[in-house]
């Protein structure tokens, strides 16, 4: 019974048609024999992995991507002209003539895009730098008052303390560093080297900063090797190759070494003393070193001085606390925080920079982009035609191995069905299709009337079928 029950299975599951040729009465389903005369009839088998009214993929993109762009706001998005581009790309892809209209109108759009973002970028950097401007003032000015309150509650002895507290911390430093060079000459002193060379070397160690966004440097900076010592958005390089070129050979690899171990510590040392000045930057690049620390502390001793001296009622705590309230408040009702981002920079996304963009868009020069586009894509008309056109060419598509043409006498020969479930459907190109489903039925009839079990006629063609299928899935009804 297994085997038999196998064989059954395997007898639905592969249905080989017959080389014998099917016919089809045409006249039982009242088709007038003109009508089948004036074009040629075409048959498709369709099964369940296999359908021409599945919806291709393509299409639907097509359509969520068009939808999609039509309720972006080409302000806030980023990727507007890239969503552009991709869209024409898809209309291009479908390979249909219907497809023009709607490319043309996407490079309007892209155009558009283009000469809207101009004149926003113009907006944009007028607004920016009257915020810089303003900013830099309030900022300048309250930083002044803050600096000033600081030192006003601080009495001069703790000034005092002050400055010769930071005295200690330079001194102690600066004989940590003579230690270092002290341990870095030892250590090449072992390797016998000549004095002269050895003062060279440590005399012409050289640094070099690069700024970087991330914890991983690379290890070389044209020439120079990167010292291996941890800072926060910098890499470090010192002239490694420069020096050991120096050394004899027999030497180099114990020198390399040596420079190791000591040049990230006479690095850190020195950047604690004196902070370092980057040529390539033209700027001191560390905010915080016991030298500045040292003038700003010995300014402040200054500063407190001269207040103390002058006593005028403008220098109490009092008023400069009132000051600084009154700046702030200035500063709060002076600059719109509603046009910026966290980083104080304009963003074009905030509807108080499309109300600043209001009256480009009154006097034409910035534009909707896309709602030419949008027209087309709701004109049913147009889409009528569109998805009438994409019905043809999924016909067209259609696997050759599930089509047959039936000649005028209705006449033709099915191709191999390898499907359990199957319909054979023979489309009359005027307004009419011949269904007849095959749905577990081992072997087709080889005549099909009006008659024949399981065969019905539908009063649409495959095209008009489909077509109206893909124009309910563009407007989702």
């Amino acid at each position: 019974m297994n085997i038999l029950s196998n064989f059954s299975l395997l007898l639905l599951c592969i249905i080989t048609g017959c080389d014998k040729d099917s016919h089809i009465d045409y006249s039982s389903f009242n088709i007038k024999p003109e009508i089948i005369s004036s074009q040629e009839q075409q048959g498709f088998i369709i099964t369940d992995t296999c359908s021409p009214f599945n919806i291709p993929l393509d299409f639907t993109n097509l359509k969520n991507s068009s939808r999609t762009l039509i309720n972006s706001d080409w302000l806030s998005n980023p990727h507007y002209l890239e969503d552009i581009n991709n869209l024409i790309y898809l209309f291009n892809q479908a390979h249909i003539s219907d497809s023009d209209v709607f490319i043309n109108s996407l490079n309007n759009s892209a155009l558009i895009y283009k000469n809207n973002m101009i004149e926003v970028n113009n907006l944009k950097r007028k607004l920016q730098t009257d915020i810089n401007n303003k900013l830099n003032y309030y900022q300048q000015a309250i930083a002044s008052i803050t600096t000033r309150l600081s030192i006003m509650k601080m009495d001069e002895k703790q000034h005092i303390e002050n400055v010769a507290m930071i005295k200690s911390a330079i001194k102690e430093k600066q004989n940590y560093y003579t230690k270092l060079r002290r341990n870095l000459t030892d250590d090449l002193s072992k390797l016998q080297l000549n004095d002269s060379l050895i003062f060279d070397l440590i005399s012409e160690i050289k640094f070099k900063y690069k700024a970087h966004s991330t914890v991983n440097c690379s290890k070389y900076l044209g020439s120079y090797q990167q010292v291996t010592f941890p800072s926060t958005h910098a890499c470090i390089y010192y002239n490694n190759a420069e020096l050991i070129a120096k050394v004899p050979t027999k030497y180099q690899q114990q020198v390399n070494t040596i420079f190791d171990k000591h040049v990230p510590n006479l690095w850190d040392t020195m950047l604690q003393l004196n902070g370092y000045f980057a040529s390539n930057y033209n700027k001191q690049v560390f905010d915080s070193y016991l030298q500045k620390d040292l003038v700003i502390a010995t300014n402040n001793l200054a500063i407190k001085r001269t207040l103390n001296d002058e006593k005028q009622p403008c220098n109490t705590i009092d008023t400069q606390l009132k000051t600084l309230e009154r700046l702030n408040a200035a500063m709060t009702n002076d600059i719109n925080k509603l046009l910026l981002d966290d980083n104080n920079e304009i963003n074009i996304s905030s509807p108080e920079f499309y109300t600043k963009l209001t009256p480009l868009l009154i006097n034409g020069k910035v534009k909707d982009p896309i709602i030419n586009f949008s027209l087309l894509y709701n004109n049913r008309v147009l889409i009528k035609n569109f998805t009438k056109e994409y019905a043809t060419k999924i016909l067209n598509e259609y696997p050759k191995s599930l089509t047959f043409v039936v000649a005028d006498n209705g006449t033709f020969t099915l191709p191999k069905i390898r499907a359990k479930h199957y319909k054979v459907v023979i489309d009359i190109k005027e307004n009419c299709s011949i269904v007849y489903d095959g749905r577990n039925i081992l072997v087709p009839p080889t005549a099909f009337t009006k008659n024949t079990p399981h065969t019905t006629s539908v009063k649409y063609n495959l095209d008009q079928i489909i077509s109206q299928q893909l124009f309910n899935q563009w407007f989702n009804t």
